[in-house]
C-alpha cells in the first residue's frame, strides 16, 4: 500500500459485494444501491463491487454526471433539482421531480423521464399525495415519461402508516406509474409487501443496520511519537490535565482528516497492536493523543480508528451521533483504498 495521506480508509470490495448479494436474498424486488455522498464516504470505486445492482441512487445532478462515467444502469437522482446547476441530464439519469417547477426544469434540460417524490409525512421533499394527478398531467404535455413513483420512510415506526397514504395517494394514478419504491435499507427488516418494486439500500450496503451485513471499511493511521507525560502535563488544547503518569501515543491525524473531535456519551478508542486505547485530551486538527500506558506502543505502529472492533457505530454512540455522519466524515484528505479477500 502506497502511503500519501495520514489517514487512510481500506475498504473491502469483496465484503460489499457479499453484503449486497446477502441483502438480494430478501426480497424479490429490484435493488437500487445507494452511492450518494461519495458512497457514504467509501468513494466511487466501490461501484466495481456493485456489478450484480440494478440501479442506483444519488443526491445531485454533478454526483449522476460522476456516476454515469462509471455505469450505464440507470442512476435516480433523488433529492429536487438544484435550480442554480444548468448540467444536462443524460439518457441514464432520471432527477426526482416535487412540483410543476421541477418539472419544467427537468425537461428543458434534457431529461427523458422523472421520478415524481411523494410526501408521506416528511416534509421535506416531495409532492402532496393530492397533486400528483396535476404532476402527471404537466408531464405529458411536456413529452416526459414517467419512470416512477416513490418516498421515503422518515422513522420504522411510521412506516406502516406512510406506506397505507402512499399506496392509497397512488391507487387511482396506478397504470401510469411503472414502478414504484418507499423503502431504503429498512426494508431488510419490514415485511416484504412494502418492498413494491425496488428498495434503496444504503447503510446496509456498507455494513451496518441489519445482521447479514458486515462494515466494509477500516480507517487507520500511524503512530507518529511516543513520549511519557507527568500527573501535572496538560495533553493537547484546552486545559486537560494528566492526572497521574501516563505514556501517550500521538496519532498522525486530527478531525481534518475524520477523527472526530466532538466528546459525546461515552470515552472514545482507538485500536493499536490488539489494544483498545482511549483518546485523550481534545483532538487537534491534524493529530490525536491515546492512551498506551503499560502497552508496548512505539512510533510507526499502526492505529486503528474505524475497524471490526470500534465501527462507525461505536464512534456514534461516543459521540452522540449517527454512523451516517461517522462514514461520510472521512474528508478529500483521507486516501481509499480498495482491497479484497
Amino acid at each position: 500500500m502506497e502511503v500519501t495521506s495520514a489517514l487512510r480508509l481500506e475498504i473491502n470490495l469483496d465484503t460489499l459485494r457479499n453484503n449486497l448479494a446477502a441483502l438480494k436474498k430478501l426480497t424479490p424486488a429490484r435493488i437500487c444501491a445507494v452511492v450518494k455522498a461519495d458512497a457514504y464516504g467509501h468513494g466511487t470505486g466501490v461501484l466495481a463491487a456493485l456489478t450484480e445492482a440494478d440501479e442506483f441512487a444519488v443526491s445531485s445532478a454533478g454526483e449522476a454526471l460522476e456516476i454515469s462515467e462509471i455505469t450505464d444502469k440507470p442512476i435516480n437522482i433523488l433529492s429536487s433539482p438544484d435550480k442554480t446547476v444548468s448540467a444536462e441530464y443524460r439518457a441514464n439519469v432520471f432527477p426526482s421531480v416535487s412540483d410543476i417547477a421541477d418539472l419544467e426544469f427537468a425537461a428543458a434540460r434534457g431529461a427523458k423521464a422523472v421520478n415524481i417524490k411523494a410526501d408521506t409525512g416528511m416534509s421535506r421533499y416531495g409532492a402532496p399525495l393530492e397533486r400528483l394527478d396535476v404532476l402527471l398531467e404537466a408531464a405529458d404535455k411536456l413529452g416526459v415519461k414517467i419512470k416512477s413513483a416513490f418516498s421515503h420512510v422518515y422513522h420504522i415506526s411510521e412506516a406502516e402508516r406512510q406506506f397505507e397514504r402512499f399506496m392509497t395517494g397512488i391507487q387511482p394514478l396506478k397504470d401510469y406509474i411503472p414502478q414504484k419504491h418507499i423503502l431504503a435499507s429498512n426494508f431488510a427488516v419490514l415485511p416484504e409487501y412494502m418492498h413494491l418494486d425496488m428498495v434503496r439500500p444504503g447503510i446496509a450496503l456498507y455494513g451496518y443496520g441489519h445482521e447479514s451485513v458486515k462494515p466494509i471499511a477500516k480507517a487507520l493511521c500511524g503512530v507518529t511519537l511516543v513520549r511519557n507525560v507527568s500527573e501535572s502535563d496538560n495533553i493537547g488544547y484546552g486545559v486537560f490535565k494528566s492526572g497521574r503518569v501516563r505514556k501517550i501515543a500521538v496519532l498522525g491525524a486530527g478531525y481534518a482528516d475524520g477523527v472526530r473531535r466532538v466528546i459525546g456519551n461515552s470515552p472514545r478508542y482507538v485500536s493499536i497492536n490488539g489494544n483498545m486505547c482511549p483518546l485523550i485530551g481534545q483532538v487537534c486538527m491534524d493529530a490525536a493523543m491515546a492512551d498506551v500506558s503499560g502497552l508496548d506502543v512505539k512510533a510507526g505502529d499502526t492505529a486503528y480508528v474505524l475497524c471490526a472492533e470500534y465501527n462507525a457505530d461505536s464512534i456514534a454512540t461516543a459521540c452522540g451521533t449517527i454512523s451516517y455522519e461517522v462514514l461520510t466524515g472521512f474528508g478529500k484528505r483521507v486516501k481509499r483504498y480498495y482491497v479484497r479477500d
